[in-house]
């Protein structure tokens, strides 16, 4: 029965990866040209707040995630302590990394799948099958890595970014800063989506929590990458060995470029394994000052914000 289950999700996780690209380019085809041929959309101006913000974070979750709108307990519990030791920063959530049109997989003609898989994880860690949301999040990172499918990927997002920027205040052409923060997998998406995003004049920088990325041209326009790790987390080394681009051997990559200008900054904030309570966002275990790891994880956040510098050892 096991190795007929395990038969099933490969075979399921093969078509997720073959198929994968289908999504953007379809979408594309349909009404992403249209939609991005003279510009980003535009929206309306918001009413203005007394208090306009220094700058904006938007944070892009890991491949678990089902929609912008159905984070984890913990995430949101973090981004609400991020939201608070950072008043003066926006701080926005609610975009979907791992679609083209901002489509959570519980807004979508299969929810019926995803909503079953996602009761099924919560019930046991057992059952391989919540997986599935995982890979299938997994193939969105590989079509956003490849430049053949990637660029159709990332400037959906990029522009649903964009929109989601204009709804909490951001005026076009203002020249606020943007810290992008991607977890895991949200680190890819949000380099592909920073290019395009860069294009239309806002400094874009990268905070990577435990990310998994490759040598995205997203790159060169890069104020400056962020890496944040957890000495327990060994997933956070995939993008190393798994893309050519960020070998030793490869200098003459984006990755390259970037170590050479001095853009890319690396710290182990703590004994963080990649997901689950023991991880960046878990409160229930503490360091040697008796701060959670959500706490040093979002100290570092801050500091990087505030100061542009990585937290002391």
């Amino acid at each position: 029965m096991i190795l007929w289950i395990l038969g099933i999700a490969t075979l399921v996780a093969f078509l997720f990866v073959i198929l994968s690209p289908l999504e953007s380019l379809t979408w594309w085809a349909d009404k992403g040209e249209a939609e991005v041929r003279d510009g980003f959309e535009i929206l309306p101006a918001p009413t203005p707040s007394e208090l306009e913000p220094e700058s904006y974070l938007v944070y892009l979750s890991g491949v678990g995630v089902l929609g912008g709108d159905a984070l984890s307990r913990r995430e949101l519990g973090w981004l609400d302590s991020v939201t608070e030791a950072m008043p003066e920063t926006t701080v926005i959530a609610d975009v979907f990394p791992y679609a083209v049109d901002n489509r959570g997989l519980l807004q979508r003609a299969t929810v019926w799948l995803w909503g079953r898989l996602d009761r099924m994880r919560r019930r046991t860690k057992i059952n391989p099958l919540p997986m599935l949301i995982n890979l299938r999040n997994i193939s969105k990172v590989l079509v956003s890595a490849d430049p053949r499918y990637g660029p159709t990927q990332s400037i959906g997002l990029a522009q649903e970014i964009w929109r989601s920027l204009q709804r909490h205040g951001y005026r076009p052409g203002s020249g606020l800063p943007v810290t992008l923060v991607g977890f895991s997998g949200g680190a890819q998406m949000a380099l592909g989506s920073g290019w395009f995003l860069a294009g239309l004049g806002i400094p874009v920088s990268l905070i990577s929590i435990g990310g998994i990325y490759g040598d995205d041209p997203g790159l060169d326009r890069m104020e400056h990458v962020w890496n944040l790790g957890g000495s327990r987390d060994r997933l956070r080394h995939l993008g190393t060995v798994v893309f050519p681009g960020r070998w030793v051997t490869a200098p003459l990559s984006t990755w390259g470029r970037a170590r050479r200008e001095g853009r890319v900054s690396s710290a182990v904030i703590g004994p963080m394994r990649h997901d689950g309570a023991r991880a960046y966002f878990g409160r229930s275990v503490t360091v040697g000052d008796g701060r959670s790891y959500a706490d040093v994880t979002r100290d570092a956040v801050v500091e990087i914000v505030r100061e542009g510098r990585l937290p002391a050892a």
